[in-house]
């Protein structure tokens, strides 16, 4: 991967200039193969950033033996012709200015291009590489050789002419050819058939008066506050003991089970930390497993100097491990044995040259606030631990001055107070000197992986410094991905460290046991309640609890849906997954006063639905869906004349198909450049593809090898992560989501955008006390319009690539199966409103379609039959 900025790689690319042109001019005619070595070969690695195993030289085609050819994510994307330094490319002189030159236009004429250019095109057509350069070092011409859309020889040439036309565009050519910007599909945009105009697109949202409009939040959510922010966030080192001793989760990593497809998605441990010898914890109720077992051997044994490395995914809890361990199961090790400082870098200095100073400091401060009783600076502590340091001046100074009694010790503190002042080397002596009172100490740094890849590489080295000069034992937290990122970097090969990981709970427990927390805490005295919250609210308790029941009744009793839900969608990221809970305590959309009026009146839990859920969770506080939430739109398109409204859903199923499957880098992964060929060859959509895999992998709907969620280089492998196989599986074919979902959607017919804006707003204006059935059946409405145009697209497309004669994930149809459930949902729906309709439309559960999943996901032939017919018949509608 590049690691090179723009500027670094022009002052490569001028020395590079004046190396060669020194060796030109003491050679006098240079071969094609000095050009190669001399030039060619530094520009592409030094300048460009193509890294050894990212390049290829003298590969047989059926046409000869091309240069190089250049790879991403082990994908030949790009193939290099270098001719000789002394073979010049001269222009015609009209030409010399014009960036882009049609390649049968006035270029024609000049031989030596021409004949470059069918040469490289012959490789290029032979291997299957849609795109080449041509250079003598000098000039670079840059086209797309293999072309579906016109013949080759219609497209043009983008041309660097000379060294001083690349000094004076360098931000431009480096931003066409650099390994990073090719990766990033810098080709494919900027030989995109300039003829095709963007597809026009139009979201119904756009078409609302007051498209970003608000909702209050419920009228309980200022008194469910201290307890979201105490008990539904991560338990830091200020949570109360009692709750961080209950409220752990630590009996098993998190698993999800889909029966029907015989798959199991699981957290395991990333291939690159197992090769690289790391060790999963598997902690226990009264110990930090694996990790605390090394540290109290190392401890025991006097070790120092040691780095150890807790790994785990995103919101894994690593920060609720490290607390649990300082606080509560290790509290009397520590106490006894070790002096130990937390360093937080949440809030880091903001300038790096700060960064040694800020940890040193930390650790001072921690020692002397947490160890006052050891005494560890008294003058007597002082003169031992700089005893070697006394000893030389002894020798050197004092004895000669023969100083004695006041004297001396008046000297002395000088000294003392100079070398007390510099507090890196001061608080690595207090470390070190620490052992002889039989402690050891224990630096622990957490929450690096929020800064830049630069930052946490020097965080890393001064740790490595901190373990060494203070002979001490450093623990830092860091993500998989900033391990792997700061591993391919060399940053931790030189030195002593041990790798462990821990795996992400399982969201059922820990909700569960954090509920039954606030149910047995609300059973205390309310101002003992806020006492150990911390809050001065005043809140009702007896509303807040019959809340919490109803939430515990729904997620364990009634609807395991819901869990599932937002186990799926978080796979492994706690802190995410107490997020999406959260939202649901706070947001408008979720109608509190209802649920507690029924459950009163009922005498028993009122039990939540999976639509009011959901729609709290994807909505927020918003009166309408935007994808800027945390549920996106698997629908969502680019006006690219490639794009479509199902790529996303083609891509989660190839991937989902291959979930079972074993392979060396883990379960389910699938090499990015198969995805990228059969994907081109299918659909010929790389700019699209490439677009929705980065928007995948954000989103967390597919997993890395790498396992970054920001960037698609280095990455080799792919899989659906429990997330994507949600979607596909479950939340695509919810009425619920379809309902929302549409809002934004971009549509390439106007009048249907325009006629669900109306639709959305006819439901708004519908007064509260209107009949529920009328305002379900425009919402049936909108969503069977919205199926129809994404049933038509589908057709439309399955003629297009002629996918009716092919088999295989990528060429299964969708919307049938979305139809068939939505039809099943909707009609389950409209029963539920009968049954209820002597009810008080404020008490009726609109849907509670999750609740009767069974009933859904398990019909008879008759009824499949029936939902056929009412397919048909809601399409004629």
């Amino acid at each position: 991967m590049s690691r090179l900025d723009p500027d670094t790689a022009l002052s490569a690319y001028e020395q590079i200039c004046k190396d060669f042109g020194r060796f030109c001019a003491g050679r006098g005619r240079v071969s094609e193969a000095d050009t190669r070595a001399k030039f060619v070969d530094r520009v592409l690695k030094e300048v460009l950033g193509w890294s050894e195993d990212a390049m290829r030289r003298e590969e047989p085609t059926s046409a000869g033996y091309l240069d190089y050819s250049l790879a991403t994510n082990g994908k030949r994307v790009l193939l290099v012709e270098a001719k000789a330094e002394g073979e010049a490319f001269e222009f015609p002189k009209r030409l010399e200015n014009r960036r882009r030159q049609k390649i049968n236009g006035a270029l024609r004429t000049v031989a030596d291009v021409k004949a470059a250019l069918e040469q490289v095109q012959r490789y290029c057509s032979d291997m299957g590489v849609r795109y080449a350069v041509v250079t003598n070092g000098y000039a670079w011409l840059v086209f797309r050789a293999v072309r579906d859309d016109m013949p080759w020889r219609d497209g043009t040439v983008l041309v660097f002419p000379s060294v001083g036309y690349i000094r004076s565009n360098f931000v431009e050519f480096w931003n066409v050819l650099s390994n990073d910007a090719v990766t990033l599909g810098s080709l494919v945009q900027t030989f995109a058939t300039a003829s095709t105009d963007p597809v026009p697109l139009y979201r119904p949202i756009d078409k609302l008066h007051n498209p970003d409009a608000q909702l209050l939040r419920n009228r309980l959510h200022h008194q469910l506050a201290p307890f979201v922010e105490t008990v539904f966030r991560d338990i830091g080192a200020s949570a109360h003991i009692d709750m961080m001793r209950r409220c752990y989760v630590y009996s098993r990593s998190l698993k999800i089970i889909d029966r029907d497809l015989r798959l199991v998605i699981q957290d395991t441990m990333p291939r690159f930390a197992k090769n690289d010898g790391a060790i999963e914890i598997k902690a226990g109720p009264n110990d930090a497993g694996e990790l605390g077992g090394a540290l109290a051997t190392d401890v025991a044994a006097h070790a120092g100097g040691v780095l150890f490395m807790l790994l785990g995914g995103i919101g894994s809890g690593k920060t609720t491990f490290l607390n649990r361990f300082l606080h509560v199961v290790g509290q009397g090790f520590l106490q006894e044995k070790c002096v130990w400082s937390y360093i937080n870098f949440l809030a880091p200095p903001s300038r790096q040259d700060e960064m040694e100073a800020f940890v040193y400091q930390t650790i001072l401060r921690d020692v002397r606030e947490r160890y006052k009783a050891l005494d560890l600076e008294s003058r007597d502590a002082l003169k031992q631990i700089y005893a070697d340091d006394i000893s030389a001046l002894d020798r050197a100074f004092f004895q000669a001055e023969g100083l004695t009694g006041t004297d001396y010790e008046k000297r002395l503190s000088r000294f003392l107070e100079k070398w007390v002042s510099n507090i890196p080397q001061h608080t690595s002596r207090i470390l070190t000197s620490v052992r002889s009172r039989d402690r050891t100490g224990l630096i622990i740094i957490d929450n690096v992986d929020q800064l830049s890849p630069d930052y946490q590489a020097k965080i890393f080295l001064l740790a490595q410094q901190v373990a060494r000069s203070a002979n001490c034992l450093v623990i830092v937290a860091l993500r998989e991905e900033s391990y792997y990122a700061a591993s391919t970097r060399k940053a931790f090969t030189a030195y002593n460290n041990r790798k462990f990981r821990i795996a992400s709970p399982s969201f059922r427990e820990l909700i569960s046991s954090r509920l039954r927390y606030c149910l047995e805490l609300l059973e205390l005295p309310h101002d003992e309640v806020k006492r150990r919250l911390g809050t001065s609210t005043t809140f009702d308790q007896d509303s807040v609890r019959d809340f919490f029941k109803i939430l515990l009744h729904s997620l364990f009793s009634k609807n395991r849906h819901i869990v599932t839900f937002i186990e799926a969608l978080s796979f492994g990221n706690m802190r995410e997954a107490l997020e999406m809970f959260s939202t649901f305590l706070y947001s408008g959309a979720t109608d509190v006063d209802k649920m507690l009026r029924i459950s009163r009146r009922e005498d028993e839990p009122y039990f939540v639905a999976f639509h009011e859920f959901a729609k709290s969770v994807i909505i927020n506080d918003r009166r309408y869906y935007r994808e800027a939430g945390k549920i996106i739109n698997v629908f969502d398109r680019s006006s690219d004349p490639k794009g479509s409204h199902f790529t996303v859903l083609r891509i989660l199923k190839y991937l989902v198909a291959h979930l079972s499957e074993t392979h060396p880098e883990g379960r389910g992964f699938v090499a990015l450049d198969e995805i990228m060929t059969v994907f081109i060859d299918a659909f010929d959509n790389e700019q699209d593809l490439t677009r929705q895999l980065r928007r995948l992998l954000a989103a967390q709907l597919i997993q890395a090898d790498t396992r970054s969620t920001d960037t698609l280089q280095n990455v080799a492998y792919l899989r659906a992560s429990s997330a994507g196989w949600y979607y596909l599986s479950t939340l695509v074919q919810s009425f619920v989501y379809l309902d929302l979902v549409l809002q934004d959607t971009p549509l390439t017919e106007e009048k249907l955008a325009v006629r669900i804006a109306q639709q959305i707003g006819e439901v708004d204006n519908l007064p509260d006390s209107h009949d529920a059935g009328a305002r379900l059946s425009v919402r049936f409405s909108r969503v069977e319009a919205f199926l129809d145009y994404l049933a038509r697209c589908e057709a439309r497309e399955r003629q297009e690539y002629d996918l009716d004669t092919k088999v295989g994930p990528l060429h299964t149809t969708f919307m049938d199966d979305i139809w068939h459930e939505y039809i099943r949902q909707r009609d389950w729906i409209r029963q539920r409103v009968t049954d209820f309709a002597t009810a008080d439309d404020a008490d009726l559960p609109v849907t509670s379609e999750s609740a009767k999943f069974e009933e859904i996901f398990s019909v008879s032939g008759d009824e499949q039959n029936d939902t056929g017919e009412a397919i048909t018949e809601a399409r004629e509608r």
